[in-house]
C-alpha cells in the first residue's frame, strides 16, 4: 500500500518514522512550509515532498501518484497538545487511478450554456 503523508512538525515526522518502522511504503509527503521538519526528514528519507499551494487545502496534484491512502496527521490547538492528545484522520480516497489522473487535469473551457429545461423531453400527455 502506498501512502502519500499530509502533515507537519514533530507529529508529522513522528508519525512518519512510525510508518516507515513497519514497512509502510510512502508515496510522497505534502507540506505546507518547505523548511518544515518533516518536510527536512522525508526529505533525508529519499522521499518527495511537495509544498501545498493553499496551506489550508490539499489539491489532488499535489498527491503522490499512484497513491492508496491519503493519512493526515495535525496536533489541534496547543492545549490539546499540551495534554499530549492528537488528532490523526485516515481519508480513504475513493477515486480510482485514472480517476484521480482525470481530476488533476485541466478541463477544457465551454461557452456553450445549455438553457433550463432543453434536456427535458415532451410526454405526449
Amino acid at each position: 500500500m502506498r501512502i502519500t503523508l499530509v502533515g507537519s512538525r514533530h507529529f508529522g515526522v513522528t508519525t512518519l518514522n512510525m510508518l516507515r518502522q513497519h514497512g509502510v511504503e510512502i508515496a510522497g509527503v505534502v507540506v505546507a512550509d518547505p523548511e518544515d521538519r518533516l518536510a527536512a526528514a522525508a526529505r533525508a528519507a529519499g522521499i518527495e515532498v511537495r509544498v501545498q499551494a493553499d496551506p489550508k487545502r490539499v489539491a489532488a496534484s499535489e498527491i503522490a501518484d499512484r497513491t492508496d491512502l491519503i493519512v493526515t496527521v495535525h496536533v489541534l490547538g496547543t492545549s490539546i497538545a499540551a495534554s499530549g492528545g492528537a488528532s490523526f484522520w485516515v481519508r480513504i480516497p475513493t477515486l480510482t487511478t485514472a480517476a484521480a489522473q482525470a481530476a488533476r487535469e485541466p478541463k477544457p473551457k465551454t461557452d456553450a450554456i445549455e438553457p433550463p429545461g432543453a434536456n427535458l423531453r415532451a410526454s405526449g400527455a
